[in-house]
């Protein structure tokens, strides 16, 4: 199904304007990080559905993708096509779909890796906006980041992560998340041998300044000029990061610490602070509650949504939960019941959404909608069955002004549907759908706290 959007043309340009005036508020003032939108009007649950599907340019099977990112400073959504060996690039107004690095020596989706998926590339993508001007970060399968300009896309840096002696066997960089006040990114090699690390990255220089290798060692020492540092032992990966500016801190996930690498042990949130580059505080996330950490989204305070990808005790035959995390102390204020099997999930501050990716459910394959204030589940849209062939929808990005949500579905999973669950408009391709609630368009007001 592919249904275009019916705005006008005055339409649209007067809702791009709203648009850019608050991406500005949103992105551009970290003062007001704490800040909360709210819906002005209407009332009751919405409901989503699909409004639009967008393919490729090049309408590729679209097999292959990794994490989703959206800037409403740009207007775009950005999707790592490891497919297509690029940044795929949807802009929210018109839906016009651009591949972009395509020549950046992206690694794409080998057929053969010592560790599934952990050549791919690129992974995990986010914007970054300092004094270089607007760019795309983005892992690669090599152990590279990838810096690209935007909107040429064009190569601006290709910054290895891999130090001489940190590991035996680097493979990719994935997740990432950007603290604009202090010009730093945080990098994961999540699938690095022995022990995954994360990278420091200036964002104004691109100069590695620290990494910290989450083998539950402890001390400092350096490599080749750069000072590591230890995390805990962390025996199922590095997941999402996300930068908290009401905290002033990185949160980061640890799906597993001390376990068999199976999400059979509990995990960890650890917190950082980006001026002493140092883990100030670990929670710990119960394996019955919440089994595998891997998707990140901070609500409004104090809440921080995991979404959860593993089912829980005995031995991942447990509950399959995602939880709300309160970011002072790691209590977690809800657990929100067969909500997970997550990898990617999303928060929209515009309408107080939680969108979540449930491509790892036990039973289904699930786009889950949850309400933020008061927590409550609104939606579990069934996308195939489970498990799909190839990787369910795991990767999820919302647009913060039109309020829509981007899931990009692969084609192996849209032919493992069935009809009325099928999505995208053409036999064999994925596409990116795009889902938007039966509320009518509202005004929004914004209150500072």
């Amino acid at each position: 199904m592919s249904i275009s959007p019916d705005v006008s043309t005055t339409k649209k340009a007067a809702r791009r304007v709203a648009y850019v005036a608050i991406a500005a508020a949103l992105l551009g003032l970290p003062s007001i990080a704490a800040a909360q939108w709210y819906n002005h009007g209407g009332g009751g649950d919405e409901t989503f559905s699909v409004v639009t599907t967008v393919e490729t340019p090049t309408k590729s099977t679209l097999n292959g993708f990794d994490i989703s990112y959206t800037d409403p400073s740009l207007g775009e959504y950005f999707l790592s096509d490891s497919t297509d060996k690029a940044i795929l690039a949807i802009n929210v107004f018109t839906k016009t779909p651009t591949l972009l690095g395509a020549t950046a020596g992206f690694t794409g989706a080998p057929a053969t890796c010592g560790v599934p998926h952990a050549c791919n590339g690129p992974d995990g993508n986010f914007t970054v906006h300092d004094r270089n001007g607007p760019q795309i970060w983005a892992g690669n399968g090599n152990s590279d980041v990838i810096v690209l300009s935007y909107p040429s896309g064009d190569l601006v840096k290709d910054i290895s992560t891999a130090t001489p002696g940190l590991a035996t066997t680097y493979y990719r960089a994935d997740e990432g998340c950007w603290d604009p006040d202090d010009h730093l990114a945080l990098v994961a090699n999540d699938s690095a041998v022995p022990a995954p690390y994360i990278n420091f990255i200036r964002t104004d220089n691109y100069q590695i300044v620290k990494q910290i290798v989450f083998d539950g060692g402890s001390g400092t020492s350096t490599l080749g000029g750069i000072s590591i540092g230890h995390g805990p032992n962390a025996t199922n990966g590095i997941e999402q990061c996300k930068w908290n500016a009401r905290e002033h801190a990185f949160y980061l996930n640890v799906p597993e610490v001390n376990g068999s690498g199976s999400d059979t042990a509990d995990g960890n949130v650890v917190v950082i602070n980006p001026h002493s580059l140092t883990i100030v505080q670990t929670f710990d996330i119960p394996v019955a509650e919440c089994a595998g950490p891997q998707g990140m989204a901070i609500g409004p305070a104090p809440q921080i949504l995991l979404g959860c990808n593993a089912k829980g005790p005995p031995n991942n035959t447990g509950p399959q939960n995602a939880a709300i995390m309160d970011e002072e102390n790691g209590h977690l204020i809800q657990v929100l019941d067969n909500q997970g099997g997550n990898d990617e999930v999303w928060f929209d501050p515009n309408d107080g959404h939680y969108s979540l990716a449930e491509g790892s459910h036990a039973t289904t394959d699930y786009l889950g909608i949850v309400d933020s204030q008061p927590i409550s589940v609104d939606q579990q849209i069934a996308i195939a069955p489970a498990p799909a062939t190839g990787s369910g929808p795991h990767s999820v990005a919302e647009d913060a002004i039109f309020n829509e949500i981007y899931l990009p579905i692969e084609a192996s999973v849209e032919a493992g549907a069935s009809a009325q669950q099928q999505i995208c408009p053409t036999a064999g391709v994925g596409c990116v759908a795009i889902f938007k609630s039966n509320r009518p368009e509202q005004h929004f007001v914004y209150r500072g706290h």
